[in-house]
């Protein structure tokens, strides 16, 4: 059936979802405020022309737009949830407040190395949609699908054969209104499930389950697995914090749904880090810099820290995006042994840290940071540089990507 669908948002969400209502002969209208798509307003005098509306994650709940089309009472979408419908394969859902990205990946390669067509796709940076455009669309393929809180909000349409949620913590409170309200978007997926499809939670999530009245018996905990984790190689990433965890949730997934372990194991040993997750970029005179951008809440940064030995000279700071500033510092001080300090959040995070560490340095510009930190790292070495901001990057780069390169550059130039 031909369909008329108003999209919302020309990034990549939006674009994929075009292309593939294009391509199923549907007709589209895309919706930019700034300009960059078909129409750039949109209001109650348009709700009669289409037939259902789709929207990219950066559309609140509260946004005109959205209010507008859910009160229309006609089918209100993701991207993610539209490109279900059109999924022959299994879906596995992946989400969770951090390690969504590195789970996503590994099991897509776990299942590879198990002899499956797998492919990952979602929040992770290629869209569902552009999947089912490029790859064999078949009842035997397997779509690993990391999904965001925001794309959980609208997922009706998704039916997940699966779903592993790594863990849950404080996030995204520019957005929501509590931790309650957050937990409770995510919880959307599990309405998604099929009858037969297995889940598996991380221990952090149990606690919310009951707090917010969502109990979910089906729900397995990964908890580790010695015996399991003894049989990776040392240099596994796999066995190291916080990336123990995730090998946890694969192996209960891979438990549940009798792959072989072969093929787990074998993927957990040759698995590389994506760029700018926790890793050392290069050790100099006595410092190793490790670089962990993509560290953009509080959960990670205190991850991060608790993996990396002393000494620590921590590198943090960003856009300011809510969360509780006292409890982050008082639980971060006693880990680390200095703080260098960047951008929109330092002011506040260095009131927060005054009396919870004694040397803390505050800088305006991030370059400045990263060599202030070699600075203080080069008067106790053996020591640890490690950027793990806690905030988003967009006060002074565009992406995590970016600070990460940059980062890295800098400390291949002292």
């Amino acid at each position: 059936m031909r369909l008329r669908l108003a999209i919302f948002g020309v990034g990549l969400s939006g674009q994929a979802a075009k292309r593939l209502a294009l391509a199923q002969g549907h007709e589209v209208s895309l919706f930019d405020e700034a300009g960059g798509g078909d129409k750039g307003s949109f209001d109650l005098s348009q709700l009669a022309r289409y037939d259902r509306f789709i929207f990219s994650p950066g559309f609140a709940a509260d946004h005109p737009w959205r209010l507008q089309a859910e009160r229309s009472g006609k089918r209100v979408q993701s991207e993610i949830s539209f490109a279900a419908e059109h999924w022959k394969g299994h879906l596995i859902g992946i989400t969770g407040t951090n390690g969504k990205t590195t789970l996503t990946h590994f099991l897509a390669e776990a299942l590879q190395r198990a002899g499956k067509n797998a492919v990952f796709a979602g929040n992770i940076g290629q869209p569902l949609s552009d999947v089912i455009l490029d790859v064999e669309n078949v009842e035997s393929a397997y779509a690993v699908c990391e999904i965001s809180s925001f794309q959980a909000e609208l997922s009706r349409g998704i039916q997940l054969d699966g779903l592993l949620w790594t863990n849950f913590a404080e996030d995204h409170l520019d957005r929501y209104e509590s931790m309650a309200h957050y937990f409770l978007a995510k919880a959307e997926l599990f309405k998604c499930l099929k009858p037969d499809s297995v889940c598996v939670i991380g221990p952090q999530v149990v606690p919310w389950l009951d707090r917010v009245n969502e109990p979910f018996g089906r729900a397995r905990i990964a908890n580790e697995d010695r015996a399991l984790m003894s049989r990776l190689r040392p240099d596994s990433v796999f066995t190291r914090f916080p990336y123990s965890e995730n090998f946890a949730l694969a192996a209960e997934f891979w438990r549940l749904t009798a792959e072989p372990v072969e093929a787990l194991l074998a993927a957990a040993n040759e698995f590389k880090l994506a760029p700018h997750r926790l890793d050392v970029v290069v050790g100099k005179g006595g410092v190793n810099y490790w670089n962990d951008s993509k560290s953009t809440n509080f959960h990670s940064t205190l991850a991060a820290v608790q993996a990396v030995p002393r000494p620590i000279i921590w590198i943090g700071g960003g856009r300011i995006k809510g969360g509780n500033l006292g409890a982050f510092a008082k639980e971060l001080a006693p880990q680390i042994d200095a703080a260098v300090l960047y951008g929109e959040a330092a002011p506040q995070m260095m009131e927060a840290l005054t009396d919870q560490l004694e040397n803390v340095r505050v800088v305006p510009a991030f370059d400045q940071a990263v060599r202030v930190a070699s600075k203080l790292a080069a008067a106790c070495t053996p020591a640890n540089v490690v950027l793990s901001p806690g905030f988003p990057s967009f006060d002074q780069f565009t992406s995590y990507e970016a600070r990460g390169k940059s980062f890295n550059s800098i400390v291949l130039g002292l």
